[in-house]
């Protein structure tokens, strides 16, 4: 598991956790599929948090879409 340095701290007011959240949102109403949305969603948040492990970006992700 990640440490807790490699997680961001983003709070729902944070243009990256908007951006990520908005990103995945809006495709969904646009009809796009769960899967093309949370990957729009996830390139979304790489480009905001490089420094957070591949492998641990897809759960912060999840979490925020939750």
């Amino acid at each position: 598991m990640a440490s807790r340095e490699d997680l961001p701290g983003c709070e729902p007011t944070d243009a990256c956790y908007r951006a990520v959240t908005t990103a995945y949102r809006r495709l969904r109403e646009c009809g796009q599929t769960d899967v093309a949305s949370f990957n729009a969603a996830l390139a979304v948040f790489r480009h905001y948090h490089p420094s957070v492990p591949p492998s641990r970006a897809p759960y912060v992700v999840a979490e925020w879409i939750d």
